[in-house]
């Protein structure tokens, strides 16, 4: 009975906490765009000029696991650059996580980016990308991978306006041995990704006019060799001009345990 007591309060208290830091996050201006693990590539522009985006996504969501209840809140600033078809990138977050009654603060892991695209017309764009994540947040705390993670990927996207529909696929594999000593199981808390995993996106956008676009997509992750196959389905309204972009994101973890929901609110801005 005592579990279970304290199972609740400490569920009640995360979904207190998770509308609280949501509140904050709507109230704050933050600037720029999220480096999820969906690998997903920005289209960005395609001209011979530079150009550098600089950003602020902030997040907070549930999490009821097997081992695991509590919430996380996310700040996470990033820095873009872009010439021609190529690009680059880096964000690392900076977390509060509660689990199990323990509260705590620290980074998450480094997320460095490289970008390429391959075909570039007004109705289709694709491209490559390599997401390289350097084990910056603390393996013990949950926040971090513990390793070194390398993720390829390649994305395309079709344009019929006002649709716009896009696909991403790719491999994320942890640069440690993969046996069974290093099976740690999904980690960190805070964005749960398998040793070895091929991953996969879909999404489907609506432009509305005057900037507004609405839009839901699906993601998620299957494990090669041992893990939890991972699927996430969010909705999202956006606004921006060339130059400046915002947007909020609601999300539900559908298999995986990677949360229960989570919200992210994300700016950016372009010079």
């Amino acid at each position: 009975m005592h579990d279970v007591h304290h199972h609740e309060v400490t569920r009640d208290r995360a979904g207190l906490r998770l509308g609280i830091a949501a509140l904050v996050g709507a109230l704050v201006p933050p600037v720029a765009a999220r480096a999820d693990h969906d690998t997903a590539m920005s289209e960005g522009h395609h001209g011979e000029a530079s150009e550098v985006s600089v950003g602020l996504s902030v997040e907070a969501a549930a999490i009821d696991s097997t081992f695991y209840v509590g919430s996380y809140q996310g700040v996470t600033p990033s820095l873009g650059w872009m010439r021609g078809r190529f690009g680059a990138g880096a964000a690392i977050s900076l977390y509060h996580l509660s689990e199990n009654g323990r509260g705590l603060y620290g980074r998450g892991d480094l997320m460095l980016a490289g970008h390429a695209a391959v075909i570039t017309t007004d109705a289709v764009h694709a491209g490559v990308a390599l997401h390289v994540m350097a084990p910056t947040g603390s393996e013990l705390d949950g926040l971090g991978m513990g390793h070194v993670m390398v993720m390829p990927s390649v994305s395309a996207s079709w344009r019929a306006a006002p649709l716009t529909f896009a696909a991403s696929g790719g491999y994320g594999r942890a640069l440690v041995g993969l046996g069974g000593q290093h099976d740690h199981g999904p980690m960190p808390l805070v964005d749960p990704m398998n040793l070895q995993e091929l991953t996969w996106g879909a999404s489907a956008d609506v432009d509305l006019g005057h900037g507004l676009q609405v839009g839901g997509r699906m993601l998620g992750a299957v494990p090669l060799g041992s893990g939890l196959t991972r699927v996430i389905a969010g909705g999202r309204v956006a606004w921006g001009t060339p130059r400046f972009s915002t947007g909020f994101e609601a999300q539900v973890g559908l298999a995986g345990d990677p949360f229960t929901i989570r919200g992210v609110l994300d700016t950016a801005l372009r010079f």
